[in-house]
């Protein structure tokens, strides 16, 4: 006999699966795999349910590219070319490479790092790196994939981050392949929520998928009610930010990607959703199995914000987080980048994130 879902009116087929979770006091999330649609548009009816949403599948930011890898040399790996860039005003050339950093950078600043999960053991961690959640039922906590040790490293590495003093703890809500389903970002969005200390700690999301009601929803709360800053990526469909998820979100930060000829990279989306651009091209970082690789992407510059981020909290006590995105976007260099023709310059900030390492 079929199970059913009964009301006083109707009954029907009970979902295939069903989750719940509560955040705060007014905030219930219910995700379930639903067979017959007359039971979703009766969902929608429903005075206690605000709206229904599909699940929708979440991607990390990375160009399709076949790139190098090579072994991690202590003494040869120089700062790359993104971190240069964001130390410096002038475009970068063969004489400009210098990176420099407060030593501290990111001390006692914890970042939160949503992705495929990050190998902790990787040595540009220097035991900076910690497991702290997975929300991937069909795998292990490992990252699978690489793109979240790559991004984690850019963040917190010894040699390839912003922040060389931060601790990175891992949170993985993407599959081997990149993807993600929506109920499980949430789920981890919570755990920060349950967990992270405001004031110093910081969440990268290097994703992007469908516009969201219940995504936006706990990231605004995140942001507004604990204080913890969200920044994340733009997206790789070349066209508006606006248009997707979170990058869409007024209360997260959104970054874009930059070349090293300081333009806007073609694949990088644009538009008024996005506060600032970062290296996204070429961008060398730590990978799975004690490697390196380069990537490209918005995957890859919001990591370089992330990190000046952290070096800001580890330097100065903010009452909110805007006043934590305002130091990010009044220390840019400002009218550096040049955009695709494509793409209306008008409806775009021109700013490239910059390292500021005077006294604040």
């Amino acid at each position: 006999m079929t199970e059913r879902y009964y009301d006083r009116r109707r009954s029907f087929p009970a979902p295939e699966s069903i989750d719940f979770l509560s955040v705060g006091s007014n905030f219930t999330l219910i995700a379930g795999r639903f067979s017959d649609d007359s039971f979703v548009k009766y969902l929608h009816q429903l005075q206690d349910v605000e709206y229904v949403e599909q699940n929708h599948v979440y991607q990390i930011q990375i160009e399709q590219n076949e790139l190098r890898k090579r072994q991690l040399l202590k003494s040869e790996i120089a700062a790359n070319w993104g971190l240069a860039r964001i130390a410096q005003r002038q475009k970068i050339n063969s004489t400009l490479l210098q990176y420099t950093f407060d030593e501290q950078a990111g001390q006692d600043v914890h970042v939160y790092v949503m992705d495929t999960g990050v190998d902790i053991s990787h040595q540009d961690f220097e035991n900076r790196a910690i497991f702290e959640a997975n929300f991937v039922e069909t795998e292990g906590h490992v990252d699978m994939n690489g793109h979240g040790t790559h991004v984690a490293s850019k963040v917190v590495g010894k040699h390839f981050g912003v922040a060389k003093k931060a601790v990175v703890h891992s949170i993985k809500v993407l599959n081997k392949d990149g993807d993600g389903m929506l109920s499980n970002i949430i789920k981890g969005i919570n755990h920060v929520i349950e967990t992270a200390t405001p004031g110093k700690s910081v969440i990268n999301l290097s994703l992007n998928g469908p516009k969201s009601f219940a995504l936006d929803e706990i990231l605004s709360k995140l942001v507004l009610d604990h204080q913890i800053p969200v920044f994340v990526a733009a997206g790789n469909s070349g066209s508006d930010a606006c248009l997707f998820s979170p990058s869409s979100n007024p209360n997260v930060f959104s970054v874009g990607a930059s070349d090293a000829n300081d333009e806007a990279a073609p694949f990088s989306n644009s538009g008024r959703c996005v506060e600032i651009y970062a290296p996204g091209s070429g961008i060398e970082s730590a990978y799975i199995g004690g490697l390196t690789k380069k990537l490209d992407g918005t995957s890859m510059a919001s990591p370089h914000v992330t990190g000046i981020a952290a070096s800001l909290l580890s330097r100065k006590a903010y009452a909110n987080v805007k006043d934590l995105y305002d130091d990010v976007i009044l220390s840019a260099t400002q009218n550096a980048l040049s955009f695709q023709p494509n793409v209306d310059v008008n409806s775009n900030y021109n700013r490239l994130a910059y390292l500021n390492t005077t006294p604040l």
